[in-house]
Order: C-alpha cells, then sequence, then structure tokens
C-alpha cells in the first residue's frame, strides 16, 4: 500500500522537479542513517528515477532525424549521366547503379566505372 501511495506521489509530482536536475550523492556508511535519513535517501533516488525515465520517454518520442547524403557516385554510360547519393558509400552506389539500369533498359553492361565522392 505504501508503495501504491510512493509511485501516485511520485507520478503527481514528477512535473514539478522535471526543470531541476537532480544529483545523488554517493553514500558511504548506511549504518549510521537513521530511519529518516534512509527514507530520504529513497525518496532521491525515486525522484532521480523518475527524472530518467521522463527524459528516455521524451528522447523515445523525438522523431529520428535521417542521415544527410553525403556521398555522391556517377557513371557515365552511352552518352547519358546517372548519380546516385546515399548517407553512405555503398548505398550511393546502388542507387546509381539502379538508375543506370533502368536508364539502360534493364541492361547494365554499360553502367561500368562509377565514380563516388564526398
Amino acid at each position: 500500500m505504501k508503495a501504491l501511495f510512493v509511485l501516485i506521489g511520485l507520478v503527481v509530482l514528477s512535473p514539478a522537479f522535471a526543470d531541476d536536475v537532480f544529483r545523488i550523492e554517493v553514500g558511504k556508511d548506511y549504518r549510521g542513517y537513521s530511519d529518516s535519513d534512509l527514507r530520504r535517501r529513497v525518496w532521491e533516488l525515486e525522484r532521480a528515477v523518475g527524472q530518467l525515465q521522463a527524459r528516455i520517454y521524451h528522447l523515445e518520442a523525438a522523431p529520428v532525424k535521417a542521415a544527410p547524403d553525403e556521398w555522391v557516385c556517377s557513371i557515365k554510360a552511352m552518352g547519358n549521366n546517372y548519380t546516385g547519393t546515399g548517407p553512405s558509400k555503398a548505398l550511393a552506389l546502388n542507387k546509381v547503379m539502379e538508375e543506370c539500369k533502368a536508364g539502360q533498359k534493364g541492361d547494365t553492361f554499360f553502367c561500368k566505372d562509377p565514380k563516388c565522392e564526398k
């Protein structure tokens, strides 16, 4: 029952502490702590865990940004130029090969010697 009240209190009070980052101090000797000191330390740990959970939920809810296209590959085949871009050399190379293949009506004979640069 106490755990339920603590959980409810943590959920209700956690927005009030969301802006202030709570730092936990490492204890040295727990034999010298009184019951109220240990209860305070448990509350501090629960508060810190609540802040960590809120931060994790916030990070998971944020949209993931796609990596920018850094690689550019090009092929000159039968007088036509084909290009492909991607976040990695392999993806850019694959895109330019697919574009060249489509431009050559499925024939990859002339789609040779791609040039790639970052």
